[in-house]
């Protein structure tokens, strides 16, 4: 070995380095070569004693990796005049490839990069697939019946990219403009979509100013799932149920809320049904006072979506409620009101035509027999059943913990790991349960299960699967199969316990079923919630696995979701909206079973039958709308393509 080799060796005497007799390149020297990439077999490691540089330590560490990738056919040593690369071929033949084939590493399946989700879906399982046995004992294939399952832990996370409609185009264009606006649309209209580009775009707008955009909701429930809070915590108002006198003098004593008034350029309000009128102009008031300013809402952009013919506010009687576009400031404040057209959820128009029927509050007598006959028994043949809606809770956890307990299979539990700001307990526990995920959460193997966070282009938000097995994060079959969640993110770690992290923890295998068919297998590990205020104070967070029992949900918490395979009883059904909310989530009438659909159940307060040509139409207790809602919706103006 010369002396400069040495020298380099060393990683005292100089900063020159020579790599020619690197312990990863070839036999001969090749100073003047780049560094061969091609898999090898193991090597020897540099005796103990030696202290390495840090390019030799990073090289050493490729050559270790390069080590224990899958075992390939040895190529032929290279000498340094070889152009060519020589391989042994299945039939045992040498063949003969370029010289640049020579620098392409063969990767696991796993690091493969987004070409597979070009490929088309496969409903087969994949031949000759690697197995793995689960705590249980059940044999598993890492690999799932979808190319997509060969993505990398970096591409797995990423979401697939939004394509907007002419008409969200549109409105999107109106807000980057500045102007104030309402947008609404039926179920499946992409509203929520709609949304999240909204807040993505004004946040890259206003970046130098973080709290700049204000993101609320009139529910809890609906401020997760935006990441914001409510409009009564984000106001400072508390129930809000003073004058706005009284409550402008309130916030002025918060230092917080008058501070998070003052700084707010653009305010969004979600779910602005629930909004009452007078509190809208309360809110308007506040704005004001404390910013100085007459101008509606003291000159803040307002951004306000949400759908009238669903939950309306909470009051003593219809007769007495008041929407927010009732409110004296909403015609000063809104200046552009839309009404989206396009329906992204369903593709059958004749179930868009029926939910259109039932969302006006009248339905012909067609739709009337074809939702009759959706009260047949739907068989599915994939182990998978349809998601239950129920207007209570109790429900529910009524129906899940039965068919949990008729499963005999191996049982994991798993706790929440909560924090946050808030101390007070009442208010902290009241802000948690708005959360999908819950505080314990029990899991079967064979339990089905529903994923509640968006993942990547395949597995989102509302994906069905089934729990195949538990599997320990420290195994070699984990990273094999791959893992969603936030376990293995640097951020997640260093805010959350250190011990729910730790190697050795069990956590689901869940086969989900993808939406253009196939199936997908992916260890589920915990993710994160938070409830944020626009100045970066997280009031409540929750870090738990991002699934729920699916066989049951809540009405009320389905509201935003798309579920393939619904099943709903409108006898249970008691409020305005909530039939229109249960059968909206469905994506198809094949899938779509409904139970006690009674037209004859009409109420006396808005029983009306009227004759347009030859169609009857009937008023429905069960699909009843406040004539007010459909009065104004007729107001609305429509985007139309270019």
């Amino acid at each position: 070995m010369n002396k400069s080799s040495k020298q380099a060796k060393s990683g005292l005497s100089t900063i020159k380095r020579d790599f020619s007799t690197s312990s990863i390149g070839s036999a001969a020297p090749r100073s003047s070569q780049p560094l061969d990439w091609d898999p090898s077999p193991p090597r020897p490691a540099p005796p103990p004693k030696k202290k390495l540089t840090g390019s030799e330590a990073r090289l050493l560490a490729i050559q270790e990796a390069l080590a224990g990738l899958p075992k390939q056919p040895s190529p032929a040593p290279l000498g340094p005049s070889t152009a060519q690369n020589k391989r042994a071929s299945p039939t045992g033949t040498q063949t003969v490839e370029p010289a640049p084939k020579r620098s392409r590493r063969i990767l696991p399946p796993d690091w493969h990069d987004n070409d597979a989700l070009s490929k088309p879906t496969l409903a087969a399982p994949i031949p000759n697939q690697t197995k793995s046995r689960t705590s249980s004992g059940s044999v598993l294939s890492p690999l799932v019946d979808s190319p997509s399952s060969s993505l990398s832990s970096a591409s797995k996370t990423k979401v697939a990219p939004i394509f907007l409609s002419q008409e969200q185009t549109q409105i999107l264009k109106l807000v980057q403009e500045g102007e104030s606006l309402f947008y609404t649309g039926s179920a499946g209209t992409g509203k929520s979509v709609l949304l999240r580009e909204i807040i993505k775009t004004l946040r890259k707008k206003f970046a130098k100013s973080s709290d700049a955009v204000a993101i609320t909701a009139s529910t809890g429930i609906a401020a997760c799932n935006i990441g914001g809070v409510t409009i009564h915590s984000f106001a400072g108002i508390g129930l809000g149920i003073e004058t706005a006198e009284e409550l402008a003098s309130k916030v002025r004593k918060n230092k917080k809320a008058a501070s998070r008034w003052s700084r707010t350029r653009v305010l969004i309000i979600d779910e602005v049904s629930m909004v009452d009128g007078d509190l809208f102009d309360k809110l308007a008031y506040i704005a004001s006072a404390i910013r100085k300013d007459p101008s509606p809402f003291g000159g803040i952009q307002v951004i306000v979506t949400g759908d009238f013919f669903q939950l309306p506010p909470v009051n003593k009687s219809d007769s007495s409620v008041k929407f927010a576009f009732e409110a004296n400031m909403w015609k000063a404040t809104v200046k552009h009101t839309y009404n989206l057209t396009k329906v992204f959820r369903q593709s059958d128009q004749r179930f868009v035509d029926m939910l259109n029927e039932m969302r006006f509050g009248t339905l012909s007598q067609k739709s009337i027999n074809m939702f009759k006959g959706l009260s047949r028994e739907i068989e599915y043949d994939d182990g998978l059943g349809p998601t239950e809606l129920f207007p209570r809770r109790e429900d529910v956890e009524r129906s899940n913990s039965t068919r949990m307990s008729r499963l005999q299979t191996e049982e994991r539990r798993y706790q929440a790991i909560d924090g946050g700001s808030i101390q007070d307990p009442n208010q902290r526990e009241k802000m948690l349960a708005n959360f999908m995920a819950p505080k314990h959460l029990t899991l079967r193997v064979d339990a089905q299960v529903m994923l509640i966070k968006n993942v990547d282009e395949t597995l989102v938000n509302g994906s069905m699967g089934r729990i195949l097995g538990f599997v320990d994060t420290s195994s070699p079959e984990a990273e094999e199969i791959g893992a969603i969640g936030a376990t293995t993110s640097a951020s997640a770690k260093k805010a959350q316990s250190a011990a729910a992290f730790k190697g050795g923890e069990m956590f689901p295998l869940v086969e989900f079923l993808l939406p253009q068919g196939g199936r997908r297998r992916v260890l589920v590990t915990r993710d994160s919630w938070k409830v944020e205020l626009p100045t970066g104070e997280v009031q409540v967070s929750r870090t738990q696995l991002p699934l729920i029992l699916a066989w049951a949900m809540s009405i009320h918490k389905s509201q935003g979701q798309t579920l393939d395979r619904v099943k709903v009883d409108l006898g249970k059904v008691f409020e305005k909206g909530q039939a229109y909310v249960a059968l909206s989530r469905a994506t198809s009438l094949d899938r779509l079973q409904v139970l006690n659909f009674d037209p004859n159940k009409v109420s006396s307060l808005f029983q009306r039958l009227s004759v347009s040509g030859r169609r009857s139409f009937v008023m429905l207790e069960q699909v009843q709308v406040h004539p007010k809602v459909v009065q104004w919706s007729k107001t609305l103006s429509v985007i139309t393509d270019a």
